[in-house]
């Protein structure tokens, strides 16, 4: 990925958690927190103390030329992850703005055990729109 795509991605990202704080009364930005029993530091894309913690992923469930694009979906699996590390007692979200690959994240990803539940949703930016796909971790 060029420096100019990741800019793109950059500023989806920035106009999904603007879009998300105007419509849930929050004010997440992204944050660097500590997680686990060893305090490993991650960034996570949408944080409001109390309120929200949550990943926001541009990347789609096929690559450019067609094929799967396995790359984006672990690191959109390992967000997964991040959440599940998170002890807080925040809304847990992970955004998509492919609807492909919120899906399919959620179909792979449903009756597991999560910790905690966490709401997978697709974001349609030009409809300034949030769709709940899936929750994983109600199942405890």
């Amino acid at each position: 990925m060029n420096r100019q795509e990741i800019m793109k991605k950059r500023k989806i990202e920035e106009e999904i958690r603007s879009l998300f704080n105007r419509q849930n009364q929050a004010e997440a930005k992204k944050k660097i927190l500590e997680v686990g029993q060893q305090r490993v530091p991650h960034e996570f894309d949408l944080y409001d103390a109390n309120k929200v913690i949550g990943g926001i992923t541009t990347s789609p469930w096929k690559n450019k030329t067609g094929s799967y694009n396995t790359g984006g979906q672990d690191r959109a699996s390992t967000e997964l992850l991040w959440l599940t590390l998170w002890v807080g007692d925040e809304r847990r979200v992970m955004i998509l703005t492919d609807e492909e690959m919120a899906n399919k994240l959620w179909k792979r990803w449903r009756g597991c055990p999560f910790r905690y539940r966490i709401e997978i949703i697709h974001c349609n930016l030009s409809q300034e729109r949030f769709e709940i796909v899936g929750v994983v971790g109600q199942n405890l």
